[in-house]
Protein backbone atom coordinates (compact mmCIF):
# COMPACT_ATOMS: atom_id res chain seq x y z
CA UNK A 1 0.00 0.00 0.00
CA UNK A 2 1.38 3.39 -1.02
CA UNK A 3 0.20 6.28 1.17
CA UNK A 4 0.83 9.97 0.69
CA UNK A 5 0.64 11.40 4.22
CA UNK A 6 -0.11 14.94 5.36
CA UNK A 7 0.33 15.40 9.12
CA UNK A 8 1.14 19.01 9.86
CA UNK A 9 1.19 19.20 13.65
CA UNK A 10 2.85 17.30 16.53
CA UNK A 11 -0.22 15.39 17.72
CA UNK A 12 -0.96 14.31 14.14
CA UNK A 13 2.62 13.04 13.84
CA UNK A 14 2.11 10.82 16.91
CA UNK A 15 -1.24 9.40 15.83
CA UNK A 16 -0.19 8.84 12.20
CA UNK A 17 3.00 7.04 13.29
CA UNK A 18 0.93 4.68 15.45
CA UNK A 19 -1.35 4.00 12.52
CA UNK A 20 1.51 3.35 10.07
CA UNK A 21 3.02 0.82 12.47
CA UNK A 22 -0.32 -0.94 12.84
CA UNK A 23 -0.81 -1.01 9.05
CA UNK A 24 2.71 -2.34 8.56
CA UNK A 25 1.79 -5.36 10.68
CA UNK A 26 -0.97 -6.16 8.18
CA UNK A 27 0.54 -5.30 4.80
CA UNK A 28 3.59 -3.78 3.13
CA UNK A 29 3.37 0.01 3.40
CA UNK A 30 5.32 2.65 1.51
CA UNK A 31 4.65 6.19 2.70
CA UNK A 32 5.91 9.69 1.98
CA UNK A 33 4.92 13.30 2.54
CA UNK A 34 4.53 15.80 5.38
CA UNK A 35 5.17 14.73 8.97
CA UNK A 36 7.57 14.79 11.88
CA UNK A 37 10.21 12.73 13.64
CA UNK A 38 7.80 10.03 14.82
CA UNK A 39 6.52 9.36 11.31
CA UNK A 40 10.10 9.20 10.08
CA UNK A 41 10.90 6.68 12.82
CA UNK A 42 7.85 4.66 11.73
CA UNK A 43 9.35 4.33 8.25
CA UNK A 44 7.83 7.23 6.33
CA UNK A 45 9.94 9.12 3.80
CA UNK A 46 9.89 12.66 5.16
CA UNK A 47 9.67 15.01 2.20
CA UNK A 48 8.52 17.97 4.32
CA UNK A 49 9.05 18.39 8.07
CA UNK A 50 6.08 19.67 10.03
CA UNK A 51 8.24 21.94 12.21
CA UNK A 52 8.34 24.33 9.24
CA UNK A 53 4.56 24.39 8.87
CA UNK A 54 2.99 23.79 12.31
CA UNK A 55 0.95 26.89 13.14
CA UNK A 56 -1.98 27.42 15.48
CA UNK A 57 -4.63 30.11 15.28
CA UNK A 58 -6.28 32.15 12.53
CA UNK A 59 -3.87 35.08 12.69
CA UNK A 60 -0.84 32.80 12.73
CA UNK A 61 -2.09 30.91 9.67
CA UNK A 62 -2.53 34.17 7.81
CA UNK A 63 1.06 35.19 8.55
CA UNK A 64 2.27 31.81 7.23
CA UNK A 65 0.14 31.87 4.07
CA UNK A 66 3.09 32.06 1.68
CA UNK A 67 4.82 28.99 3.12
CA UNK A 68 1.57 27.01 3.14
CA UNK A 69 0.81 27.90 -0.49
CA UNK A 70 4.25 26.66 -1.52
CA UNK A 71 3.68 23.48 0.48
CA UNK A 72 0.32 22.95 -1.23
CA UNK A 73 1.94 23.10 -4.65
CA UNK A 74 4.76 20.81 -3.55
CA UNK A 75 2.36 18.22 -2.12
CA UNK A 76 0.36 18.19 -5.36
CA UNK A 77 3.55 17.62 -7.37
CA UNK A 78 4.52 14.85 -4.97
CA UNK A 79 1.12 13.20 -5.40
CA UNK A 80 1.68 13.10 -9.15
CA UNK A 81 5.16 11.59 -8.90
CA UNK A 82 4.55 9.23 -5.96
CA UNK A 83 1.28 7.82 -7.40
CA UNK A 84 -0.25 6.79 -4.05
CA UNK A 85 -2.98 4.22 -3.58
CA UNK A 86 -4.57 6.69 -1.17
CA UNK A 87 -3.91 9.95 0.60
CA UNK A 88 -3.83 9.83 4.41
CA UNK A 89 -4.72 13.24 5.84
CA UNK A 90 -4.35 13.78 9.58
CA UNK A 91 -6.23 16.69 11.23
CA UNK A 92 -4.62 20.03 10.07
CA UNK A 93 -7.88 21.06 8.36
CA UNK A 94 -6.97 24.45 6.90
CA UNK A 95 -4.43 22.70 4.71
CA UNK A 96 -5.82 19.18 4.46
CA UNK A 97 -9.45 19.81 3.53
CA UNK A 98 -8.57 21.66 0.29
CA UNK A 99 -5.98 18.95 -0.40
CA UNK A 100 -8.70 16.32 0.02
CA UNK A 101 -10.90 18.00 -2.58
CA UNK A 102 -7.99 18.22 -5.01
CA UNK A 103 -6.98 14.58 -4.50
CA UNK A 104 -10.46 13.16 -4.89
CA UNK A 105 -11.03 15.19 -8.07
CA UNK A 106 -8.02 13.37 -9.51
CA UNK A 107 -9.19 9.94 -8.50
CA UNK A 108 -6.97 9.53 -5.42
CA UNK A 109 -8.94 7.97 -2.53
CA UNK A 110 -8.83 10.12 0.61
CA UNK A 111 -8.59 8.75 4.14
CA UNK A 112 -9.01 11.42 6.82
CA UNK A 113 -7.78 10.42 10.28
CA UNK A 114 -8.62 12.63 13.28
CA UNK A 115 -11.61 14.67 12.32
CA UNK A 116 -11.28 18.46 12.24
CA UNK A 117 -13.36 20.08 14.97
CA UNK A 118 -16.05 21.12 12.52
CA UNK A 119 -18.67 20.58 15.23
CA UNK A 120 -17.20 23.62 17.01
CA UNK A 121 -16.08 26.11 14.42
CA UNK A 122 -16.37 24.78 10.89
CA UNK A 123 -19.90 23.58 10.19
CA UNK A 124 -19.72 25.36 6.87
CA UNK A 125 -16.83 23.06 5.91
CA UNK A 126 -18.85 19.85 6.27
CA UNK A 127 -19.55 19.98 2.53
CA UNK A 128 -15.78 19.69 1.92
CA UNK A 129 -15.75 16.45 3.91
CA UNK A 130 -18.78 15.16 2.03
CA UNK A 131 -17.21 16.03 -1.34
CA UNK A 132 -13.56 15.31 -0.62
CA UNK A 133 -13.28 12.40 1.82
CA UNK A 134 -13.85 8.70 1.14
CA UNK A 135 -13.27 7.55 4.73
CA UNK A 136 -13.36 9.75 7.85
CA UNK A 137 -12.01 7.98 10.95
CA UNK A 138 -12.83 9.79 14.19
CA UNK A 139 -11.37 9.62 17.68
CA UNK A 140 -14.65 10.52 19.39
CA UNK A 141 -18.05 8.85 19.06
CA UNK A 142 -20.02 12.11 19.03
CA UNK A 143 -18.20 13.18 15.85
CA UNK A 144 -19.81 10.35 13.87
CA UNK A 145 -23.21 11.46 15.16
CA UNK A 146 -22.38 15.03 14.10
CA UNK A 147 -21.49 13.94 10.57
CA UNK A 148 -24.57 11.75 10.22
CA UNK A 149 -26.83 14.69 11.07
CA UNK A 150 -25.11 16.63 8.27
CA UNK A 151 -25.48 13.94 5.63
CA UNK A 152 -21.92 12.57 5.77
CA UNK A 153 -22.00 8.77 5.70
CA UNK A 154 -18.28 7.95 5.47
CA UNK A 155 -17.45 8.58 9.16
CA UNK A 156 -16.42 5.70 11.46
CA UNK A 157 -15.47 5.87 15.16
CA UNK A 158 -12.30 3.96 16.10
CA UNK A 159 -11.62 5.33 19.61
CA UNK A 160 -8.59 7.20 20.91
CA UNK A 161 -5.07 5.66 20.93
CA UNK A 162 -4.20 7.53 24.14
CA UNK A 163 -6.09 4.81 26.03
CA UNK A 164 -3.31 2.40 25.04
CA UNK A 165 -0.40 4.69 25.88
CA UNK A 166 -1.79 5.73 29.27
CA UNK A 167 -2.92 2.64 31.22
CA UNK A 168 -5.49 3.17 33.94
CA UNK A 169 -3.63 4.20 37.12
CA UNK A 170 -3.83 1.67 39.93
CA UNK A 171 -4.52 4.40 42.47
CA UNK A 172 -5.37 8.06 42.08
CA UNK A 173 -2.46 10.45 42.62
CA UNK A 174 -2.41 11.69 46.22
CA UNK A 175 -2.50 15.31 47.35
CA UNK A 176 0.99 16.71 47.59
CA UNK A 177 3.43 19.47 46.71
CA UNK A 178 4.55 18.43 43.21
CA UNK A 179 3.05 20.30 40.25
CA UNK A 180 3.08 19.42 36.54
CA UNK A 181 3.22 22.25 34.01
CA UNK A 182 2.19 21.35 30.45
CA UNK A 183 2.42 24.55 28.38
CA UNK A 184 1.86 22.98 24.96
CA UNK A 185 3.54 21.40 21.96
CA UNK A 186 3.99 24.50 19.77
CA UNK A 187 6.23 27.52 20.17
CA UNK A 188 3.23 29.86 20.28
CA UNK A 189 1.61 27.93 23.13
CA UNK A 190 4.78 27.64 25.20
CA UNK A 191 5.59 31.30 24.61
CA UNK A 192 2.20 32.43 25.90
CA UNK A 193 1.55 29.94 28.71
CA UNK A 194 4.80 28.98 30.40
CA UNK A 195 5.47 32.35 32.08
CA UNK A 196 2.12 32.55 33.93
CA UNK A 197 2.48 28.86 34.87
CA UNK A 198 5.91 29.57 36.37
CA UNK A 199 4.50 32.59 38.20
CA UNK A 200 1.77 30.40 39.66
CA UNK A 201 4.38 27.89 40.83
CA UNK A 202 6.37 30.63 42.58
CA UNK A 203 3.22 31.81 44.37
CA UNK A 204 2.45 28.27 45.49
CA UNK A 205 6.01 27.84 46.75
CA UNK A 206 5.80 31.11 48.69
CA UNK A 207 2.55 29.96 50.32
CA UNK A 208 4.06 26.60 51.27
CA UNK A 209 1.81 24.54 48.99
CA UNK A 210 4.37 23.54 46.33
CA UNK A 211 7.91 22.23 46.46
CA UNK A 212 8.63 21.15 42.87
CA UNK A 213 7.28 21.71 39.36
CA UNK A 214 7.90 19.45 36.40
CA UNK A 215 7.73 21.13 32.99
CA UNK A 216 6.93 18.98 29.96
CA UNK A 217 9.33 19.91 27.15
CA UNK A 218 7.89 19.52 23.67
CA UNK A 219 10.09 18.05 20.93
CA UNK A 220 10.79 20.60 18.25
CA UNK A 221 10.30 23.64 20.51
CA UNK A 222 13.66 25.47 20.84
CA UNK A 223 15.42 25.31 24.21
CA UNK A 224 15.28 29.10 24.57
CA UNK A 225 11.57 28.85 25.38
CA UNK A 226 12.42 26.84 28.50
CA UNK A 227 15.53 28.78 29.59
CA UNK A 228 13.66 30.78 32.23
CA UNK A 229 12.14 27.62 33.70
CA UNK A 230 15.49 25.82 33.73
CA UNK A 231 17.02 28.67 35.76
CA UNK A 232 14.38 28.59 38.52
CA UNK A 233 14.93 26.57 41.70
CA UNK A 234 12.51 23.70 42.14
CA UNK A 235 11.89 23.29 38.40
CA UNK A 236 12.65 20.06 36.53
CA UNK A 237 12.46 19.85 32.75
CA UNK A 238 10.95 16.54 31.63
CA UNK A 239 11.17 14.97 28.19
CA UNK A 240 7.47 14.19 27.80
CA UNK A 241 4.02 14.70 29.32
CA UNK A 242 3.98 11.33 31.05
CA UNK A 243 7.22 12.01 32.90
CA UNK A 244 5.94 15.41 34.01
CA UNK A 245 2.65 13.96 35.26
CA UNK A 246 4.18 10.97 37.03
CA UNK A 247 3.96 11.69 40.75
CA UNK A 248 2.32 15.10 40.30
CA UNK A 249 -0.54 16.02 42.61
CA UNK A 250 -2.06 18.58 40.19
CA UNK A 251 -1.30 20.18 36.83
CA UNK A 252 -1.70 23.32 34.74
CA UNK A 253 -2.39 22.22 31.16
CA UNK A 254 -2.80 23.87 27.78
CA UNK A 255 -6.09 23.15 26.06
CA UNK A 256 -6.16 20.30 23.57
CA UNK A 257 -4.96 16.70 23.58
CA UNK A 258 -2.79 17.29 26.67
CA UNK A 259 -5.98 17.62 28.73
CA UNK A 260 -7.00 14.10 27.68
CA UNK A 261 -3.62 12.64 28.63
CA UNK A 262 -3.71 14.40 31.99
CA UNK A 263 -7.20 13.09 32.67
CA UNK A 264 -6.11 9.54 31.79
CA UNK A 265 -3.28 9.83 34.32
CA UNK A 266 -5.88 10.71 36.94
CA UNK A 267 -4.20 14.02 37.83
CA UNK A 268 -6.62 16.89 38.62
CA UNK A 269 -5.81 19.97 36.56
CA UNK A 270 -6.71 23.43 35.37
CA UNK A 271 -6.95 24.22 31.65
CA UNK A 272 -5.20 27.32 30.29
CA UNK A 273 -5.94 28.79 26.86
CA UNK A 274 -4.32 31.95 25.56
CA UNK A 275 -3.78 32.94 21.93
CA UNK A 276 -3.32 36.16 19.96
CA UNK A 277 -6.08 38.77 20.41
CA UNK A 278 -6.98 38.57 16.70
CA UNK A 279 -7.22 34.78 16.74
CA UNK A 280 -9.38 34.86 19.85
CA UNK A 281 -11.68 37.53 18.41
CA UNK A 282 -12.14 35.50 15.23
CA UNK A 283 -12.71 32.31 17.24
CA UNK A 284 -15.50 33.96 19.24
CA UNK A 285 -17.20 34.86 15.96
CA UNK A 286 -16.77 31.44 14.35
CA UNK A 287 -17.14 28.95 17.19
CA UNK A 288 -20.69 27.80 17.89
CA UNK A 289 -22.41 24.87 19.52
CA UNK A 290 -19.84 24.34 22.30
CA UNK A 291 -19.49 26.10 25.63
CA UNK A 292 -16.20 24.52 26.74
CA UNK A 293 -12.68 24.95 25.43
CA UNK A 294 -10.76 21.95 26.83
CA UNK A 295 -11.04 18.61 25.03
CA UNK A 296 -11.33 16.69 28.31
CA UNK A 297 -14.37 18.76 29.29
CA UNK A 298 -15.89 18.48 25.80
CA UNK A 299 -15.66 14.69 25.56
CA UNK A 300 -16.81 14.20 29.18
CA UNK A 301 -19.80 16.45 28.58
CA UNK A 302 -19.14 18.31 31.83
CA UNK A 303 -16.47 20.41 33.50
CA UNK A 304 -13.97 17.91 34.87
CA UNK A 305 -11.38 20.73 34.99
CA UNK A 306 -11.76 24.50 35.44
CA UNK A 307 -10.90 26.63 32.41
CA UNK A 308 -9.01 29.92 32.32
CA UNK A 309 -9.14 31.79 29.01
CA UNK A 310 -7.12 34.69 27.58
CA UNK A 311 -6.80 37.46 30.18
CA UNK A 312 -7.77 35.03 32.95
CA UNK A 313 -4.50 33.15 32.40
CA UNK A 314 -2.35 34.86 35.03
CA UNK A 315 -0.03 33.52 37.70
CA UNK A 316 -2.30 34.49 40.61
CA UNK A 317 -5.43 33.06 38.91
CA UNK A 318 -3.71 29.76 38.13
CA UNK A 319 -2.34 29.53 41.67
CA UNK A 320 -5.77 30.19 43.17
CA UNK A 321 -7.30 27.28 41.23
CA UNK A 322 -4.34 24.91 41.68
CA UNK A 323 -4.04 25.33 45.45
CA UNK A 324 -7.21 23.39 46.38
CA UNK A 325 -6.46 20.78 43.71
CA UNK A 326 -3.17 19.98 45.45
CA UNK A 327 -4.88 19.51 48.84
CA UNK A 328 -7.36 17.05 50.27
CA UNK A 329 -10.35 19.24 49.37
CA UNK A 330 -13.87 18.76 47.99
CA UNK A 331 -12.76 20.41 44.74
CA UNK A 332 -9.99 17.84 44.33
CA UNK A 333 -12.25 14.90 45.17
CA UNK A 334 -14.85 16.03 42.63
CA UNK A 335 -12.21 16.57 39.96
CA UNK A 336 -10.66 13.11 40.42
CA UNK A 337 -14.11 11.47 40.27
CA UNK A 338 -14.95 13.28 37.05
CA UNK A 339 -11.77 12.22 35.25
CA UNK A 340 -13.04 8.65 34.84
CA UNK A 341 -15.69 10.00 32.45
CA UNK A 342 -12.95 11.02 30.04
CA UNK A 343 -11.52 7.50 29.82
CA UNK A 344 -14.99 6.06 29.24
CA UNK A 345 -15.60 8.53 26.40
CA UNK A 346 -12.38 7.58 24.60
CA UNK A 347 -13.33 3.95 24.01
CA UNK A 348 -11.59 0.62 24.49
CA UNK A 349 -7.87 -0.03 23.93
CA UNK A 350 -6.65 -0.89 20.43
CA UNK A 351 -7.72 2.21 18.47
CA UNK A 352 -4.73 2.26 16.10
CA UNK A 353 -5.22 -1.41 15.21
CA UNK A 354 -8.97 -0.88 14.71
CA UNK A 355 -8.21 2.06 12.43
CA UNK A 356 -5.76 -0.01 10.39
CA UNK A 357 -8.34 -2.78 10.02
CA UNK A 358 -10.99 -0.32 8.86
CA UNK A 359 -8.59 0.96 6.19
CA UNK A 360 -7.66 -2.55 5.08
CA UNK A 361 -11.32 -3.59 4.83
CA UNK A 362 -12.14 -0.59 2.66
CA UNK A 363 -9.19 -1.24 0.36
CA UNK A 364 -9.91 -4.96 0.14
CA UNK A 365 -13.38 -4.08 -1.08
CA UNK A 366 -12.05 -1.94 -3.94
Amino acid sequence: MRLLVSAGDPSGDIRAAELLRALSEMTAVESAGLGGDRLAAAGMRLDFHQRDYSVMGFAEVLSSAGRLLRLKSAMRRLASSFAPDAMLLVDYPGFNLPLALWARSRGIPVIYYISPQLWAWGRGRVKKVRDGVDLMITLFRFEVEFYETHGVTCAVWAGHPLVDSVPMPGISPAPGDVLALLPGSREQEVGRLLDPMLEAFRELVDSGRAREARVAVAPGVPAKYYAKAAALPGIRLMEDLGSALDGASAAAVCSGTATLETALHGVPFVIAYRTSPLTYALAKLLVSGVDRIGMANIVAGMDVAPELVQGEVTGPALAAVLAPLMEDSPLRSGAVAGLSLVRQALGAPGAAVRTARIIMERFSAR
